[in-house]
């Protein structure tokens, strides 16, 4: 499918569900920005839209066993954060990086600026109808487990949850300070 083609798909899509209602129409919207983004090879080598690739790729599995170099750079992140914050308890910030992970407050920019470069309208990232959109996102992603991300990190998940909220575990090929995992949570 031609660039041009993915782009009026998404824009007539979000035109007509925005907010969206449904999962379904999360998983469209993630696999035509994976198309999309198929078609500029070039910005994975420059490493752009690494955490928007990690989420497109991700959504279309029940569970991941194959990871991409996006998923390692992100649960990198995860687990250095983790690990410092069973370390470091009292130095825990209340927005630390795997629970701006949970929020999606990066991807939320990613998918922004991604769909502005394109010209795609970027209404399903602002307000209300981003906290919809992630919220049917996260529905999506429970229970589709990340296997070995890392040499850290045996296990990645998002866990079922009440709607506008999101749960997960990390689990660790290493125990942390006695802990051989960690759990984590939000409401929107």
């Amino acid at each position: 499918m031609a660039k041009e083609e993915i782009i009026e798909k998404l824009n007539n899509f979000i035109s007509n569900h925005n907010p969206v209602s449904e999962e379904c129409q999360v998983v469209y919207v993630m696999v035509q920005v994976r198309k999309l983004l198929d078609h500029e090879q070039d910005h994975w080598q420059r490493g752009s839209f690494t955490l928007l690739r990690f989420y497109c790729d991700w959504t279309v599995h029940t569970e991941k066993t194959r990871i991409t170099d996006s998923m390692k750079v992100v649960m990198n992140e995860v687990f250095r954060d983790v690990k410092n914050q069973i370390e470091n308890p009292a130095m825990v910030q209340a927005m630390s990086p795997v629970m701006k992970f949970a929020y999606m407050e990066n991807l939320q920019g990613e998918m922004r600026k991604c769909l502005e470069e394109h010209d795609v309208n970027t209404s399903i990232t602002e307000g209300d109808a981003w906290i919809s959109f992630v919220g049917f996102l996260v529905k999506v992603l429970e229970n589709q487990p990340i296997h070995n991300p890392n040499d850290d990190i045996l296990l990645f998940t998002f866990l079922p949850a009440a709607d506008r909220c999101v749960r997960g575990v990390v689990k660790f090929g290493q125990p942390i300070r006695g802990y051989d995992h960690y759990n984590f949570g939000n409401v929107y």
